[in-house]
Protein backbone atom coordinates (compact mmCIF):
# COMPACT_ATOMS: atom_id res chain seq x y z
CA UNK A 1 0.00 0.00 0.00
CA UNK A 2 2.88 2.37 0.73
CA UNK A 3 4.02 1.96 -2.87
CA UNK A 4 0.61 3.04 -4.17
CA UNK A 5 0.51 6.09 -1.90
CA UNK A 6 4.10 6.99 -2.81
CA UNK A 7 2.78 7.74 -6.31
CA UNK A 8 0.90 10.75 -4.94
CA UNK A 9 3.00 13.90 -5.29
CA UNK A 10 3.49 16.17 -2.29
CA UNK A 11 1.41 19.34 -2.42
CA UNK A 12 3.30 22.36 -3.60
CA UNK A 13 4.49 24.81 -1.01
CA UNK A 14 2.51 28.02 -1.13
CA UNK A 15 4.15 31.23 -0.13
CA UNK A 16 1.95 34.17 0.61
CA UNK A 17 2.26 37.10 2.90
CA UNK A 18 -1.44 36.70 3.72
CA UNK A 19 -1.92 34.04 6.42
CA UNK A 20 -5.54 33.30 5.48
CA UNK A 21 -4.78 32.84 1.78
CA UNK A 22 -1.74 30.71 2.56
CA UNK A 23 -3.78 28.53 4.95
CA UNK A 24 -6.55 28.12 2.36
CA UNK A 25 -4.05 27.20 -0.34
CA UNK A 26 -2.42 24.69 2.00
CA UNK A 27 -5.78 23.13 2.90
CA UNK A 28 -6.67 22.92 -0.79
CA UNK A 29 -3.37 21.17 -1.56
CA UNK A 30 -4.01 18.65 1.24
CA UNK A 31 -7.55 18.00 -0.06
CA UNK A 32 -6.24 17.44 -3.60
CA UNK A 33 -3.66 14.97 -2.26
CA UNK A 34 -6.32 13.14 -0.24
CA UNK A 35 -8.60 12.90 -3.29
CA UNK A 36 -5.77 11.46 -5.36
CA UNK A 37 -4.92 8.95 -2.61
CA UNK A 38 -8.55 7.83 -2.58
CA UNK A 39 -8.63 7.44 -6.38
CA UNK A 40 -5.42 5.38 -6.37
CA UNK A 41 -6.59 3.17 -3.51
CA UNK A 42 -9.93 2.59 -5.22
CA UNK A 43 -8.16 1.72 -8.47
CA UNK A 44 -5.89 -0.68 -6.62
CA UNK A 45 -8.77 -2.31 -4.76
CA UNK A 46 -10.82 -2.84 -7.91
CA UNK A 47 -8.19 -3.46 -10.57
CA UNK A 48 -5.20 -5.15 -8.92
CA UNK A 49 -6.54 -7.43 -6.18
CA UNK A 50 -6.75 -11.08 -7.21
CA UNK A 51 -8.58 -13.44 -7.19
CA UNK A 52 -11.45 -11.32 -5.87
CA UNK A 53 -11.31 -7.52 -6.01
CA UNK A 54 -12.96 -5.57 -3.25
CA UNK A 55 -16.64 -5.05 -3.94
CA UNK A 56 -17.98 -1.64 -4.84
CA UNK A 57 -19.97 -1.76 -1.61
CA UNK A 58 -16.91 -2.47 0.55
CA UNK A 59 -14.93 0.33 -1.02
CA UNK A 60 -17.88 2.72 -0.93
CA UNK A 61 -18.40 2.12 2.76
CA UNK A 62 -14.73 2.64 3.59
CA UNK A 63 -14.46 5.77 1.42
CA UNK A 64 -17.78 7.31 2.47
CA UNK A 65 -19.06 7.18 -1.09
CA UNK A 66 -21.90 5.59 -3.00
CA UNK A 67 -21.24 2.46 -5.05
CA UNK A 68 -21.83 4.41 -8.25
CA UNK A 69 -19.42 7.04 -6.95
CA UNK A 70 -16.72 4.40 -6.53
CA UNK A 71 -17.39 3.07 -10.01
CA UNK A 72 -16.69 6.46 -11.55
CA UNK A 73 -14.17 7.87 -9.05
CA UNK A 74 -11.04 6.64 -10.79
CA UNK A 75 -9.99 6.31 -14.39
CA UNK A 76 -7.43 4.76 -16.67
CA UNK A 77 -4.82 7.34 -15.67
CA UNK A 78 -5.16 6.27 -12.02
CA UNK A 79 -4.89 2.59 -12.96
CA UNK A 80 -1.76 3.37 -14.99
CA UNK A 81 -0.27 5.29 -12.06
CA UNK A 82 -0.86 2.35 -9.69
CA UNK A 83 0.67 -0.03 -12.23
CA UNK A 84 3.74 2.18 -12.59
CA UNK A 85 4.14 2.56 -8.82
CA UNK A 86 3.73 -1.14 -8.01
CA UNK A 87 5.02 -2.89 -11.12
CA UNK A 88 1.76 -4.87 -11.15
CA UNK A 89 -0.57 -5.42 -14.07
CA UNK A 90 -4.32 -4.86 -13.67
CA UNK A 91 -6.29 -8.08 -13.39
CA UNK A 92 -8.42 -8.58 -16.50
CA UNK A 93 -12.10 -8.10 -15.69
CA UNK A 94 -14.67 -10.73 -16.56
CA UNK A 95 -15.41 -10.79 -20.24
CA UNK A 96 -12.02 -9.25 -21.03
CA UNK A 97 -9.37 -11.26 -22.82
CA UNK A 98 -6.22 -11.86 -20.78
Amino acid sequence: MKTVLAAVPDPSVVSSSDAVLAALADAHARRMRAEEEIRLLLAYGREFVYPHPYTLGELASAAGMSTSGVRTAYGRQDVDKVAAATGLEPVPSEGEES
